[in-house]
C-alpha cells in the first residue's frame, strides 16, 4: 500500500456519512495496555465524549499510548455492556461507537497538485453534500523538493489524508498579518491518508487560514492558504448558513466539529 495516495488502511469497517463521503473510523486491530497509534488517540477522545455526556470528567491524558489510566477506565465500559475481554476487542469499540454522539457540521475538501508551486482548490460543503464555497488556496511548505517527500518534513507541504477538524472564528485569534482577518479550520488529527503515520511526530499545527492580499498566494510551514478576501466569505457562510456553534474546549474534552479531506489533484 502506498499511503501517498491516501489509501485507507484495512479497517474493520466502521464508517459514517457525511456529506455524501463514506469517512472510515481507524479501528484496525484489537488494542491492549501500551499500544500505540492513532487508532489508540481516538478511541480515547471518543470515549472522553462518552464520559462528558455521562457528567463525568477524565482521569487520563488524550494521546496516541493505551496507558493504565484509560485502559483500566475503559474496562469499566465493558463490564457495565457485559463485554467479557482481556483486551479492547472489536466489540467494545462498536460499542462505544453507537453510544457516542458525535454531529459533525462542515465537510471540506482541498485539493492539491503534485507541483505545490501551482494553486489548489478548496470546496466547502454543509454535512449534507450541498457545496457553499469554492475558492483558490495553495499548500506549499518551506522546502524545494518533491511533495512526496516534503510532506513528511517539519515546515513541509501539507500532508494529504482525511482529519477530523474544528472551525475556530477569527475572534478566537489577533495574529492578522500571520492567519488573516477571519476564522480558520484547525486539522486536529488524521484519520487515515499519508498524514496517518507521520502526525503528532514531526508534523502538527496545521490549519486552513489566510494571511495574504497577493493572488499567487504565499508559502506556508504546512497550512493551506486563502486570500483574506475568500476566508472572510467562509467565515460568513459558516455562521450564516451552516450555523456552526461557538464551542469552547472543555477540561475533558475537545469538540471537533468537521471533517477535511486533503486530497491529490491527479492530472
Amino acid at each position: 500500500m502506498n499511503e501517498y495516495f491516501y489509501d485507507k488502511k484495512e479497517t474493520f469497517g466502521f464508517k459514517k456519512e457525511i456529506a455524501g463521503f463514506n469517512i472510515y473510523e481507524p479501528f484496525y486491530r484489537e488494542l491492549n495496555l501500551k499500544d500505540k497509534g492513532s487508532d489508540v488517540w481516538r478511541l480515547k477522545y471518543l470515549y472522553s465524549r462518552y464520559l462528558f455526556y455521562k457528567g463525568k470528567g477524565t482521569d487520563y491524558i488524550i494521546n496516541n499510548e493505551l496507558d493504565e489510566n484509560f485502559f483500566s477506565s475503559f474496562k469499566n465500559f465493558m463490564k457495565e455492556n457485559n463485554i467479557n475481554s482481556e483486551i479492547i476487542n472489536r466489540e467494545a469499540i462498536k460499542k462505544l461507537l453507537d453510544n457516542v454522539n458525535e454531529e459533525f457540521y462542515f465537510f471540506v475538501e482541498v485539493e492539491l497538485p503534485d507541483n505545490r508551486e501551482n494553486p489548489g482548490i478548496f470546496k466547502l460543503y454543509d454535512n449534507t453534500g450541498n457545496m457553499l464555497f469554492s475558492c483558490k488556496v495553495r499548500g506549499h511548505g518551506q522546502h524545494d523538493v518533491e511533495t512526496q517527500k516534503s510532506q513528511a518534513m517539519e515546515d513541509g507541504d501539507t500532508p494529504i489524508g482525511i482529519y477530523i477538524a474544528s472551525y475556530e472564528s477569527g475572534i478566537l485569534k489577533n495574529n492578522v498579518k500571520d492567519y488573516g482577518p477571519g476564522g480558520l479550520f484547525r486539522l486536529w488529527y488524521p484519520l487515515y491518508g499519508y498524514a496517518y503515520d507521520i502526525y503528532k511526530v514531526n508534523r502538527d499545527g496545521i490549519l486552513i487560514h489566510s494571511g495574504t492580499t497577493n493572488e499567487d498566494l504565499r508559502r506556508s510551514h504546512g497550512c493551506v492558504v486563502m486570500h483574506n478576501d475568500n476566508v472572510l466569505k467562509v467565515q460568513k457562510i459558516m455562521i450564516e448558513k451552516i450555523k456552526h456553534p461557538y464551542i469552547m474546549p472543555t477540561k475533558y474534552v475537545e469538540f471537533y466539529t468537521g471533517i477535511v479531506f486533503i486530497k491529490r489533484r491527479i492530472p
